[in-house]
């Protein structure tokens, strides 16, 4: 008997078992009343489990695909109104280069004296990209992936739980209002469903071909965007299908903590979890001054520029009722700077 056939039901066991246990993060969180129930139950579950020792997967490709239909949502935000914006938004945007120069100031230093991260290490830990990325430029600069993995999945991680705390607190929001995001999916048009699934795998197919970063959430934006400014989409996709994408990520960023030795989660969480509250209270810095020199709203400042991950802010900024493509703009200008730098930054380091 071929191996492959005896690791397919093995495999196929531990993606039904995570996927039990994020269901029961899910239920829990939202028995507590906890914000984002769906993406933070799973995400803390799933995480307390794989530090455990508990084999927990994330299915990769079934959460890229429910993943695409955030980029959509995303999309539909984008509408002939929107273009009216565009001065504000030009300033604000203008502040993401600095933005970013004062996280790997900030950043680096931080890692590399107080941490004692190498350089490679210590660089690729401070950027605020994407963890696929910054694990791919961190490889050919031979950084410790191990630790780096550990301090952008803790970044995020703690990002995600700490934000909705607080801005649930100062703006009165409900996170756990699932309303708020949209329609049930009885409730929208079929004509609308077959536009959403279309813009949501023919996005993503499109971007996958063209080589760009982010393709899952890049591609349905644009597609939807396209589809929402010719009049012809206006819904978002159902709420069931958001859920089942916050459950989907939760349990992929709690994974990212298995196999890791005792020492170095302690120490890859320490430095996280300092850098975290420098991020926040320099994100929160840019935030201000782009909704003072900018006159945008302060909570959408507030989404732009805390370096979450993308598809985490995402479901942030939908839930809050803020402005998505605003918010969605400038992450993904973010990551596009710290992708375009990370070559340059590589040479200098080796």
């Amino acid at each position: 008997m071929p191996a492959s056939w005896i690791k397919a039901p093995k495999s196929l066991f531990l993606l039904t078992g995570s996927l039990a246990l994020g269901i029961v993060g899910g239920l829990t969180a939202e028995y507590l009343a906890i914000p984002l129930p769906w993406l933070l139950g799973p995400l803390i579950c799933c995480a307390i489990a794989s530090t455990l020792g508990m084999p927990v997967r994330e299915a990769k490709k079934t959460a890229a695909g429910f993943r695409t239909f955030l980029g959509v949502a995303i999309g539909v935000s984008f509408t002939p109104a929107l273009f009216d914006r565009i001065g504000e938004m030009a300033i604000s945007l203008s502040l993401l280069p600095l933005y970013v120069a004062a996280l790997g100031l900030i950043g680096y230093p931080f890692f590399r004296k107080v941490c004692g991260f190498d350089k490679p290490t210590a660089y690729f830990s401070a950027m605020p990209g994407g963890l696929p990325d910054m694990l791919a430029f961190g490889a050919e600069a031979r950084a410790d992936l191990r630790m780096l993995s550990l301090v952008h999945a803790t970044r995020v991680m703690l990002v995600v739980i700490v934000l909705p705390f607080v801005i649930g607190s100062v703006f009165d929001i409900d996170f756990g209002d699932s309303s708020a995001i949209g329609s049930h999916w009885n409730n929208i048009s079929p004509i609308e469903m077959v536009l959403i699934v279309f813009c949501a795998f023919g996005g993503w197919f499109t971007a996958q071909k063209l080589g760009i970063t982010g393709a899952s959430i890049v591609g349905p934006m644009i597609f939807a965007a396209i589809a929402s400014i010719a009049g012809f989409l206006h819904e978002r996709p159902p709420v069931e299908v958001i859920i089942i994408a916050q459950l989907l990520i939760g349990i992929s960023v709690g994974s990212k903590y298995a196999g890791v030795s005792r020492h170095i989660l302690l120490h890859g969480m320490a430095a996280a979890g300092g850098y975290s509250i420098l991020i926040m209270i320099t994100g929160a810095s840019f935030a201000a001054l782009a909704a003072w020199i900018g006159d945008v709203g302060f909570l959408d400042a507030i989404l732009a520029y805390t370096p979450g991950g993308q598809a985490e802010m995402t479901i942030l900024a939908i839930f809050a009722g803020a402005d998505a493509a605003f918010v969605a703009l400038h992450h993904i200008i973010r990551v596009f700077l710290v992708v375009m730098g990370a070559p340059i930054m590589h040479r200098h380091l080796k």
